[in-house]
């Protein structure tokens, strides 16, 4: 099977590079860790301006994910990957934020949704949750070129809310979108990281619909859109909807249309947030 694989990597790549495409769809798959040298070497050669690589759906592990950070060490064409719904843990995780921090400057989007990075959930159990925290502070407060972040349903809880919050007050970072839904926050999380969000001068959108957020944390929500708004900063997008309180589907409905988490892939709204 990962032989057909090569080939049919091989071809999709090499196909869409000589049609001078800027996106690779590879997509479900069933790519696993050992394709991965094999995609970066085509990446590194002639599909090297390849600008948007969609891996989601696949079965990568930390192992493959360390590839690709290894990969972004050195390159500088690469503008946005999706490595959502794979089988990444926290070994993956802190391999992608430290060349983020370190090297990379392209970047600009990294969706890791539905992988098992933090909380009992981590498929890797070899990072600590302090080591875990500290990475995620450092992805959000001293990546230089991201601006997208998915972390949506990685086991991601209230502590890890207070890192973000942390990290966004210092306006440092240069992200613009982070997406958090479908995690275990609760209100305690919400009202939180609404401090950091509206402390933060970049910070345009958030999703935080599915998360276990009532009343409390919803008010809180609401006050930071307000302030935000009220010092000439206004958020584009926060959605709340699928949350423990009625009222979160009012503020699910400050979408702007162009706008959906629910549903955009990176072909269709990466440009738009970015």
């Amino acid at each position: 099977r990962g032989h057909v694989l090569r080939r049919d990597f091989d071809r999709e790549i090499s196909s869409l590079a000589e049609q001078g495409k800027e996106e690779v769809n590879l997509g479900d798959h069933g790519a696993e860790d050992e394709h991965v040298e094999r995609i970066v070497q085509l990446l590194n050669g002639d599909c090297c301006g390849i600008k948007v690589l969609r891996l989601h759906s696949n079965s990568l592990h930390s192992r493959g994910a360390s590839l690709f950070a290894n990969f972004l060490s050195t390159n500088s064409t690469l503008q946005a990957i999706d490595l959502s719904e794979n089988a990444i843990g926290s070994g993956g995780f802190i391999s992608m934020v430290t060349v983020l921090v370190k090297s990379n400057r392209s970047l600009q989007w990294l969706d890791l949704s539905a992988n098992s990075i933090f909380g009992s959930n981590d498929v890797d159990s070899t990072a600590s949750s302090i080591e875990k925290q500290d990475n995620l502070g450092l992805v959000v407060s001293r990546s230089c070129g991201l601006k997208f972040l998915g972390l949506g349903r990685t086991g991601m809880g209230d502590e890890e809310c207070a890192v973000i919050s942390d990290a966004l007050s210092t306006n440092t970072g240069s992200l613009t979108v982070i997406k958090l839904n479908s995690n275990a926050i609760t209100d305690q999380g919400a009202t939180i990281l609404s401090r950091g969000v509206a402390r933060n001068a970049k910070l345009h959108s958030l999703s935080l619909g599915s998360n276990c957020i009532g009343a409390e944390g919803t008010t809180a929500i609401a006050q930071c859109v307000e302030s935000r708004e009220q010092c000439g900063r206004p958020l584009r997008c926060m959605w709340m909807g699928g949350n423990n309180t009625d009222s979160s589907q009012f503020y699910g409905c400050m979408l702007d249309t162009k706008l959906t988490f629910q549903v955009g892939r990176i072909s269709s709204a990466m440009k738009y947030y970015l």
